[in-house]
Protein backbone atom coordinates (compact mmCIF):
# COMPACT_ATOMS: atom_id res chain seq x y z
CA UNK A 1 0.00 0.00 0.00
CA UNK A 2 1.56 3.52 -1.03
CA UNK A 3 0.68 6.81 1.31
CA UNK A 4 -1.76 7.32 -1.39
CA UNK A 5 -3.85 4.38 -0.95
CA UNK A 6 -3.79 4.99 2.76
CA UNK A 7 -5.42 8.37 2.17
CA UNK A 8 -7.97 7.43 0.16
CA UNK A 9 -8.73 3.67 2.68
CA UNK A 10 -8.68 6.34 5.23
CA UNK A 11 -11.87 8.24 3.37
CA UNK A 12 -13.46 5.34 3.06
CA UNK A 13 -12.44 4.36 6.35
CA UNK A 14 -14.26 7.03 8.41
CA UNK A 15 -17.27 7.03 6.45
CA UNK A 16 -17.36 3.26 7.37
CA UNK A 17 -17.34 2.02 3.77
CA UNK A 18 -14.12 -0.59 3.99
CA UNK A 19 -13.75 -4.12 3.61
CA UNK A 20 -11.53 -6.33 5.75
CA UNK A 21 -9.38 -7.17 3.35
CA UNK A 22 -8.85 -3.52 3.07
CA UNK A 23 -8.45 -2.95 6.63
CA UNK A 24 -5.71 -5.94 7.28
CA UNK A 25 -3.75 -3.86 4.65
CA UNK A 26 -3.62 -0.71 6.37
CA UNK A 27 -3.06 -2.11 9.74
CA UNK A 28 0.44 -3.63 8.17
CA UNK A 29 1.14 -0.35 5.98
CA UNK A 30 0.59 1.58 9.29
CA UNK A 31 3.31 -0.44 11.07
CA UNK A 32 5.91 -0.28 8.48
CA UNK A 33 5.23 3.28 7.21
CA UNK A 34 7.94 6.14 7.46
CA UNK A 35 7.81 8.56 9.98
CA UNK A 36 6.74 11.31 7.92
CA UNK A 37 4.28 9.37 6.10
CA UNK A 38 2.74 8.43 9.75
CA UNK A 39 2.31 12.26 10.83
CA UNK A 40 0.27 12.71 7.37
CA UNK A 41 -2.12 10.01 8.57
CA UNK A 42 -1.79 10.94 12.02
CA UNK A 43 -2.45 14.82 11.75
CA UNK A 44 -5.15 13.96 8.92
CA UNK A 45 -7.31 11.85 11.46
CA UNK A 46 -6.90 13.79 14.64
CA UNK A 47 -10.54 14.47 14.27
CA UNK A 48 -11.28 10.78 15.03
CA UNK A 49 -10.36 11.81 19.00
CA UNK A 50 -13.92 14.16 18.44
CA UNK A 51 -15.84 12.10 16.27
CA UNK A 52 -15.71 8.39 17.53
CA UNK A 53 -16.14 7.17 20.93
CA UNK A 54 -13.07 5.35 20.92
CA UNK A 55 -12.87 2.65 23.38
CA UNK A 56 -10.00 1.58 25.51
CA UNK A 57 -8.53 -0.98 23.14
CA UNK A 58 -5.22 -0.48 21.25
CA UNK A 59 -2.33 -1.23 20.05
CA UNK A 60 -0.27 -3.44 21.82
CA UNK A 61 2.45 -1.90 23.95
CA UNK A 62 4.96 -3.47 22.49
CA UNK A 63 4.01 -1.88 18.95
CA UNK A 64 3.69 1.57 20.35
CA UNK A 65 7.20 0.99 21.87
CA UNK A 66 8.99 0.32 18.91
CA UNK A 67 6.72 3.23 17.55
CA UNK A 68 8.76 5.42 19.67
CA UNK A 69 11.54 4.17 19.32
CA UNK A 70 11.61 4.81 15.31
CA UNK A 71 10.29 8.53 16.08
CA UNK A 72 13.09 8.96 18.44
CA UNK A 73 15.42 8.08 15.85
CA UNK A 74 13.36 10.15 13.19
CA UNK A 75 14.15 13.01 15.55
CA UNK A 76 17.68 12.83 16.08
CA UNK A 77 17.76 12.42 11.84
CA UNK A 78 16.34 15.49 11.55
CA UNK A 79 18.29 17.65 13.70
CA UNK A 80 17.27 21.23 12.85
CA UNK A 81 14.42 20.40 10.30
CA UNK A 82 10.87 21.57 11.51
CA UNK A 83 8.45 18.58 12.54
CA UNK A 84 5.32 17.54 11.44
CA UNK A 85 2.99 19.57 13.42
CA UNK A 86 4.04 22.97 15.11
CA UNK A 87 3.69 22.21 19.07
CA UNK A 88 4.66 24.24 21.96
CA UNK A 89 6.34 21.52 24.68
CA UNK A 90 8.47 20.47 20.98
CA UNK A 91 10.14 16.85 20.85
CA UNK A 92 8.60 15.12 23.59
CA UNK A 93 4.92 16.11 23.09
CA UNK A 94 5.79 15.69 19.35
CA UNK A 95 6.45 12.20 19.44
CA UNK A 96 3.53 11.65 22.50
CA UNK A 97 1.12 13.00 19.84
CA UNK A 98 2.06 10.98 16.90
CA UNK A 99 1.93 8.15 19.05
CA UNK A 100 -1.15 9.13 20.25
CA UNK A 101 -2.66 10.15 17.19
CA UNK A 102 -1.99 6.62 15.09
CA UNK A 103 -2.93 4.34 18.03
CA UNK A 104 -6.66 6.11 17.75
CA UNK A 105 -6.50 5.62 14.13
CA UNK A 106 -5.84 1.35 15.48
CA UNK A 107 -8.21 1.17 18.24
CA UNK A 108 -10.98 3.44 15.95
CA UNK A 109 -10.61 0.53 13.22
CA UNK A 110 -11.05 -2.19 15.43
CA UNK A 111 -14.43 -0.18 17.10
CA UNK A 112 -15.69 0.78 13.89
CA UNK A 113 -15.35 -3.37 12.86
CA UNK A 114 -16.48 -4.55 15.70
CA UNK A 115 -19.90 -2.14 15.95
CA UNK A 116 -20.75 -2.45 12.05
CA UNK A 117 -19.64 -5.73 10.98
CA UNK A 118 -20.38 -7.97 13.76
CA UNK A 119 -21.70 -11.29 12.79
CA UNK A 120 -21.70 -11.18 9.24
CA UNK A 121 -20.54 -14.43 7.51
CA UNK A 122 -17.80 -13.25 6.30
CA UNK A 123 -15.72 -13.26 9.72
CA UNK A 124 -15.03 -10.81 12.42
CA UNK A 125 -12.54 -9.24 13.72
CA UNK A 126 -11.45 -8.49 17.84
CA UNK A 127 -7.96 -8.04 19.40
CA UNK A 128 -6.08 -10.65 21.46
CA UNK A 129 -4.27 -9.28 25.02
CA UNK A 130 -1.06 -8.69 23.07
CA UNK A 131 -3.37 -6.19 21.08
CA UNK A 132 -2.82 -7.74 17.74
CA UNK A 133 -5.82 -8.16 15.33
CA UNK A 134 -7.77 -11.33 15.01
CA UNK A 135 -9.82 -12.70 12.12
CA UNK A 136 -13.17 -15.09 13.47
CA UNK A 137 -14.78 -17.16 11.98
CA UNK A 138 -17.89 -19.04 13.58
CA UNK A 139 -20.37 -21.54 11.69
CA UNK A 140 -23.43 -21.74 14.51
CA UNK A 141 -25.59 -25.04 15.69
CA UNK A 142 -27.47 -25.89 12.92
CA UNK A 143 -25.24 -24.46 10.47
CA UNK A 144 -23.99 -26.31 6.93
CA UNK A 145 -20.26 -26.77 6.86
CA UNK A 146 -18.15 -23.58 5.79
CA UNK A 147 -15.01 -23.38 3.74
CA UNK A 148 -12.31 -20.69 4.44
CA UNK A 149 -8.85 -19.79 2.79
CA UNK A 150 -6.19 -18.42 5.44
CA UNK A 151 -3.69 -15.71 4.30
CA UNK A 152 -1.25 -18.01 3.74
CA UNK A 153 -3.58 -19.94 1.29
CA UNK A 154 -4.28 -22.75 3.88
CA UNK A 155 -7.88 -23.88 3.60
CA UNK A 156 -10.12 -24.53 6.33
CA UNK A 157 -13.40 -26.21 6.52
CA UNK A 158 -15.64 -25.59 9.59
CA UNK A 159 -18.39 -27.88 11.36
CA UNK A 160 -21.56 -26.92 12.76
CA UNK A 161 -20.90 -25.62 15.97
CA UNK A 162 -17.28 -24.10 15.39
CA UNK A 163 -15.35 -21.55 15.79
CA UNK A 164 -11.68 -20.63 14.45
CA UNK A 165 -9.80 -17.63 15.44
CA UNK A 166 -5.90 -16.43 14.00
CA UNK A 167 -4.31 -13.53 12.65
CA UNK A 168 -5.34 -11.25 10.03
CA UNK A 169 -1.61 -11.66 8.91
CA UNK A 170 1.19 -14.59 9.30
CA UNK A 171 3.92 -12.22 10.17
CA UNK A 172 5.35 -13.99 13.60
CA UNK A 173 7.36 -16.87 14.18
CA UNK A 174 4.65 -19.31 13.08
CA UNK A 175 0.90 -19.59 11.90
CA UNK A 176 -1.21 -19.85 15.06
CA UNK A 177 -4.63 -20.79 14.84
CA UNK A 178 -7.57 -21.63 17.46
CA UNK A 179 -10.38 -24.18 17.12
CA UNK A 180 -12.96 -24.88 18.95
CA UNK A 181 -15.14 -27.17 17.32
CA UNK A 182 -14.50 -29.55 14.45
CA UNK A 183 -12.23 -28.48 11.22
CA UNK A 184 -10.61 -30.14 8.70
CA UNK A 185 -7.10 -28.57 7.33
CA UNK A 186 -5.29 -28.34 4.10
CA UNK A 187 -2.09 -26.69 5.09
CA UNK A 188 0.35 -24.94 2.86
CA UNK A 189 3.68 -26.35 3.77
CA UNK A 190 6.50 -23.45 4.41
CA UNK A 191 9.85 -24.22 6.43
CA UNK A 192 9.59 -21.13 7.23
CA UNK A 193 6.71 -20.61 9.47
CA UNK A 194 5.30 -23.95 11.01
CA UNK A 195 1.10 -24.22 11.16
CA UNK A 196 -0.01 -24.79 14.73
CA UNK A 197 -3.36 -25.50 16.11
CA UNK A 198 -4.77 -24.50 19.21
CA UNK A 199 -7.49 -26.32 21.18
CA UNK A 200 -8.39 -26.45 24.92
CA UNK A 201 -5.21 -28.13 27.04
CA UNK A 202 -3.03 -28.41 23.83
CA UNK A 203 -1.42 -27.89 20.55
CA UNK A 204 -0.81 -29.50 17.37
CA UNK A 205 2.66 -28.81 15.35
CA UNK A 206 1.85 -29.13 11.53
CA UNK A 207 3.95 -29.55 8.17
CA UNK A 208 2.78 -29.24 4.96
CA UNK A 209 -0.76 -31.94 5.18
CA UNK A 210 -4.24 -32.86 5.72
CA UNK A 211 -5.86 -33.85 9.00
CA UNK A 212 -9.28 -33.44 11.03
CA UNK A 213 -9.70 -31.76 14.45
CA UNK A 214 -12.62 -32.61 16.37
CA UNK A 215 -12.50 -30.68 19.77
CA UNK A 216 -15.78 -29.63 20.94
CA UNK A 217 -16.35 -27.71 24.46
CA UNK A 218 -19.29 -30.24 25.44
CA UNK A 219 -17.21 -33.30 24.71
CA UNK A 220 -14.58 -34.79 27.49
CA UNK A 221 -12.49 -36.10 24.43
CA UNK A 222 -10.96 -34.57 21.88
CA UNK A 223 -9.48 -36.23 18.17
CA UNK A 224 -7.02 -35.45 16.07
CA UNK A 225 -7.05 -38.00 12.66
CA UNK A 226 -4.19 -37.54 10.18
CA UNK A 227 -5.01 -37.88 6.32
CA UNK A 228 -1.81 -37.27 5.19
CA UNK A 229 1.85 -35.72 5.63
CA UNK A 230 2.79 -35.57 9.65
CA UNK A 231 1.17 -34.04 12.55
CA UNK A 232 2.62 -33.97 15.98
CA UNK A 233 0.60 -33.31 19.36
CA UNK A 234 1.91 -31.44 22.31
CA UNK A 235 -0.03 -31.45 25.68
CA UNK A 236 2.45 -30.11 28.51
CA UNK A 237 5.65 -32.48 28.33
CA UNK A 238 4.32 -35.00 26.26
CA UNK A 239 4.83 -35.48 22.33
CA UNK A 240 3.26 -37.80 19.81
CA UNK A 241 3.87 -38.14 15.98
CA UNK A 242 0.95 -39.50 13.95
CA UNK A 243 1.33 -41.47 11.14
CA UNK A 244 -1.45 -41.27 8.37
CA UNK A 245 -4.61 -42.87 9.36
CA UNK A 246 -3.78 -42.48 13.07
CA UNK A 247 -5.93 -40.84 15.25
CA UNK A 248 -4.95 -39.03 18.78
CA UNK A 249 -7.56 -39.60 21.39
CA UNK A 250 -6.95 -37.18 24.27
CA UNK A 251 -8.76 -35.38 26.99
CA UNK A 252 -9.11 -31.49 27.07
CA UNK A 253 -7.61 -31.25 30.93
CA UNK A 254 -3.61 -32.66 31.07
CA UNK A 255 -4.31 -34.17 34.53
CA UNK A 256 -7.30 -36.43 33.45
CA UNK A 257 -7.37 -39.63 31.36
CA UNK A 258 -4.05 -40.65 31.07
CA UNK A 259 -1.44 -40.13 28.13
CA UNK A 260 -2.25 -39.69 24.76
CA UNK A 261 -3.83 -42.49 23.16
CA UNK A 262 -3.20 -43.57 19.25
CA UNK A 263 -5.81 -45.29 17.64
CA UNK A 264 -4.44 -46.40 14.63
CA UNK A 265 -6.34 -47.40 11.17
CA UNK A 266 -9.48 -45.96 11.40
CA UNK A 267 -12.10 -45.54 8.76
CA UNK A 268 -10.96 -41.74 7.79
CA UNK A 269 -13.84 -41.28 5.12
CA UNK A 270 -16.58 -41.78 7.80
CA UNK A 271 -14.52 -39.46 10.20
CA UNK A 272 -14.21 -36.85 6.91
CA UNK A 273 -18.18 -37.52 6.25
CA UNK A 274 -18.94 -34.47 7.26
CA UNK A 275 -16.71 -32.57 5.11
CA UNK A 276 -19.25 -32.88 2.48
CA UNK A 277 -22.25 -32.75 4.12
CA UNK A 278 -22.72 -36.33 5.57
CA UNK A 279 -22.76 -38.08 8.96
CA UNK A 280 -21.22 -41.50 8.50
CA UNK A 281 -21.33 -43.78 11.56
CA UNK A 282 -19.78 -46.81 12.40
CA UNK A 283 -21.08 -49.19 15.20
CA UNK A 284 -21.63 -45.46 17.18
CA UNK A 285 -22.63 -44.99 20.46
CA UNK A 286 -26.34 -44.19 20.47
CA UNK A 287 -25.43 -40.33 22.15
CA UNK A 288 -22.55 -40.06 20.48
CA UNK A 289 -24.47 -40.17 17.29
CA UNK A 290 -27.65 -38.36 18.81
CA UNK A 291 -25.10 -35.46 20.12
CA UNK A 292 -23.68 -35.02 16.20
CA UNK A 293 -27.72 -35.04 15.06
CA UNK A 294 -28.93 -32.22 17.70
CA UNK A 295 -25.66 -30.03 16.72
CA UNK A 296 -26.01 -30.04 13.43
CA UNK A 297 -29.72 -29.20 13.28
CA UNK A 298 -29.66 -27.12 16.57
CA UNK A 299 -31.79 -29.54 19.03
CA UNK A 300 -31.61 -30.09 22.58
CA UNK A 301 -31.10 -34.00 22.91
CA UNK A 302 -33.04 -35.54 26.19
CA UNK A 303 -32.98 -39.35 26.60
CA UNK A 304 -35.48 -41.15 28.63
CA UNK A 305 -34.90 -43.06 31.57
CA UNK A 306 -33.41 -46.84 30.63
CA UNK A 307 -32.89 -46.17 27.07
CA UNK A 308 -30.76 -49.22 26.46
CA UNK A 309 -27.22 -48.84 25.04
CA UNK A 310 -26.92 -48.92 21.25
CA UNK A 311 -25.12 -48.70 18.25
CA UNK A 312 -25.73 -46.88 14.53
CA UNK A 313 -24.08 -48.17 11.73
CA UNK A 314 -25.13 -45.87 8.45
CA UNK A 315 -25.08 -42.75 7.13
CA UNK A 316 -27.38 -39.72 7.62
CA UNK A 317 -27.10 -36.86 4.65
CA UNK A 318 -27.49 -33.11 6.28
CA UNK A 319 -29.71 -32.10 3.12
CA UNK A 320 -32.40 -34.61 4.75
CA UNK A 321 -35.26 -33.08 7.00
CA UNK A 322 -34.71 -33.13 10.64
CA UNK A 323 -37.70 -35.48 10.09
CA UNK A 324 -36.41 -37.83 7.28
CA UNK A 325 -33.13 -38.30 9.88
CA UNK A 326 -35.26 -39.20 12.37
CA UNK A 327 -37.73 -41.93 10.27
CA UNK A 328 -34.33 -43.12 9.34
CA UNK A 329 -33.22 -43.86 12.52
CA UNK A 330 -36.93 -45.67 14.09
CA UNK A 331 -35.98 -47.79 10.88
CA UNK A 332 -32.93 -49.00 13.08
CA UNK A 333 -35.18 -49.33 16.20
CA UNK A 334 -34.21 -46.12 17.53
CA UNK A 335 -37.03 -44.30 18.94
CA UNK A 336 -37.58 -40.67 18.79
CA UNK A 337 -40.07 -37.81 18.85
CA UNK A 338 -39.97 -34.22 18.73
CA UNK A 339 -41.09 -32.16 21.88
CA UNK A 340 -41.72 -28.21 21.79
CA UNK A 341 -39.90 -27.69 18.29
CA UNK A 342 -36.03 -27.88 20.10
CA UNK A 343 -35.70 -30.96 21.84
CA UNK A 344 -35.45 -34.18 20.50
CA UNK A 345 -36.59 -37.27 23.03
CA UNK A 346 -34.86 -40.43 22.54
CA UNK A 347 -37.66 -42.98 24.00
CA UNK A 348 -37.26 -46.42 25.60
Amino acid sequence: MTLQEARLFVASFIKGDYTPEGYATFLQWLEKASIDDLGIIAEEHETLFDQWPIPAAGPSQEWIMQLEQRLDEADGQQGAKAPVKKLESGRLVRRIWRVAAASVVLAAGVYLWRTQHAGQPGGNYAQNQQGALLKIFSVPRGGLQQQYVLPDGSKVWLNAASTLSYPASFTGKDRMVELSGEAFFEVSKTAILPFRVKIKGAEIDVLGTRFNVKAYEDEPVSKTTLIDGSVKIIRGAEEVLLKPGDQAEMSFSPTDGGPVRVVPGLDVDAIMAWKDGDLEFRDARLRDVMQQVGRCYDMLVVFEPNVPEKSFTGSLSRKSTLEQILNQLEHQQIHCKIMDGKTIVVMH
